[in-house]
């Protein structure tokens, strides 16, 4: 069959910069704030977030750091000085794919959640910022006012966190504040039915894709894809893609392996330690296993009009999303198009 690439003059130039529109704003506004010694006016009035960004364990492919466990030393500090952290998340898991990113906005929306406490960890080097939740799309306001104190010991930068926010005379109204930490799961973005095959109408119909990547290295990895697709802006609704002829779009998400598989509804077994990624390429399979805790991308194909998911017969999830995307597209290719 023929393959017919449809990209609008221009787009990359935008949008090539950043593998997710969204994580880039939110990484440009986080490192343009501005710090002083004042907290948000109603921290101790409101609910906050907190979000982490630790170290990986350097083994190859990396696994995740143990964000858990900082989260367990963090959450008496929150309680004892009045902060009513009410949720914890790996911060990378807000951005892991544009469906589950704005799923997490809904629910950001119905805890009424106005702070953010962000937490960093970088070669045993740790950060700690405070600050309110100003913009609903992408959390922060350039600019914006914030508390930090960072150094090589936590413990000592929770002691100056309390009586920080102990010395800053705010009205406290936060009382019954969770003792530990409640981690926050990742809501599955499918909301129609999950279909672990492909849909034979892919053929006659048109696939868009959101600009996450540069089109280049996107055309390389989309090589085995043989129907028709294009490029659009991230931000573009689906009702509006619609309009311009696309019927079917490209999703991925990013976490690790055992919470893609969760937001994605595979079955999962707390006895699991790794899972095996398919891919059959000129009709030889070929396997590689990655530990459970290892970042993988997994792309898979929804319906625009009716929401179903199309995940694909085989588990070909991979840390690099040239790989998972290629894998997804060749296993694609062996089930619809016989030679």
């Amino acid at each position: 069959m023929i393959k017919r690439v449809f990209a609008g003059i221009g787009l990359c130039l935008v949008l090539c910069f950043a593998a997710n529109a969204q994580e880039a704003t939110f990484s440009q506004r986080l490192s343009s704030l501005s710090f002083s010694n004042a907290f948000p006016e109603n921290l101790l009035k409101t609910r906050s977030v907190v979000l982490y960004d630790i170290s990986p364990e350097q083994t190859q492919p990396v696994i995740r750091g143990d964000w858990q466990s900082v989260a367990e030393k963090i959450q008496p500090t929150l309680k004892k000085s009045g902060i009513d952290g009410v949720v914890h998340y790996y911060l990378r898991d807000l951005f892991s794919g544009k469906e589950s990113y704005n799923t997490f906005l809904d629910y950001y929306d119905d805890r009424d959640i106005k702070n953010a406490v962000f937490v960093k960890e970088n070669a045993g080097n740790y950060e700690i910022i405070v600050t309110d939740l100003q913009d609903r799309q992408f959390l922060l306001k350039e600019g914006q006012a914030a508390w930090k104190q960072s150094g090589p010991n936590l413990e000592e930068i929770l002691d100056n966190l309390y009586r920080a926010v102990a010395n800053a005379g705010l009205d406290r109204e936060n009382r019954l504040i969770l003792e530990g930490p409640e981690f926050g799961q990742l809501l599955s973005p499918i909301k129609a039915k999950r279909n672990e095959f492909y849909d034979l109408n892919f053929s006659s119909e048109k696939l868009a894709i959101p600009v996450f990547e540069d089109t280049a290295a996107i055309n390389s990895a989309m090589d085995a894809y043989p129907y028709a697709y294009g490029y659009v802006a991230e931000e573009t609704a689906e009702k509006e893609l619609r309009t311009q002829g696309y019927q079917y779009i490209l999703y991925y998400v990013r976490s690790t392996g055992r919470s893609v598989k969760e937001i994605l509804k595979y079955k999962t077994t707390s006895s699991e330690t790794d899972y095996i990624s398919e891919v059959v390429k000129d009709k030889k399979l070929s396997v590689e296993s990655y530990n459970i805790h290892t970042p993988v991308y997994k792309f898979y194909i929804k319906h625009i009009y009716s929401g179903n998911v199309f995940l694909g017969k085989k588990w070909d999830a991979a840390p690099e999303w040239q790989k998972a995307l290629n894998n997804y597209m060749l296993n694609l290719r062996n089930e619809l198009v016989r030679n």
